[in-house]
């Protein structure tokens, strides 16, 4: 299921880039008055991305998953660095990442 979960962000984060974003003549056809109705999504992604956030995210998520050994952090680690990758914040996405990998494949401390 986290897979599942995992692929649909990262289909949606290459939706969002391939057919939002990055089409040319993009940023002139939302300047103008009669603005496409997806244009209110692009003019809120670019910052967001402008910012780190995705990555940014996924880094702290991914520490809190390691340090505290939450899984659920490291899912929100995963998901994050899964758009963050996709939306130009490769660098923290994939380390948020890979803590998030750690802290879901981390067999459970064991109570002594």
């Amino acid at each position: 299921m986290l897979g599942v979960a995992i692929a649909l962000v990262f289909a949606a984060a290459l939706a969002a880039r391939f057919y939002v974003i990055e089409p040319r003549g993009a940023e002139l056809v939302c300047s103008g008055l009669d603005a496409p109705g997806w244009c209110p999504i692009r003019t809120a992604l670019v910052p967001v991305f402008g910012f780190q956030v995705f990555g940014v995210v996924s880094l702290i998520a991914g520490a809190v998953a390691v340090l505290r050994r939450r899984a659920a952090w490291g899912v929100l680690a995963l998901v994050f660095g899964a758009a963050g990758m996709v939306l130009y914040n490769v660098e923290m996405a994939s380390v948020g990442t890979i803590l998030g990998l750690i802290a879901v494949t981390r067999l459970p401390r064991v109570a002594s």
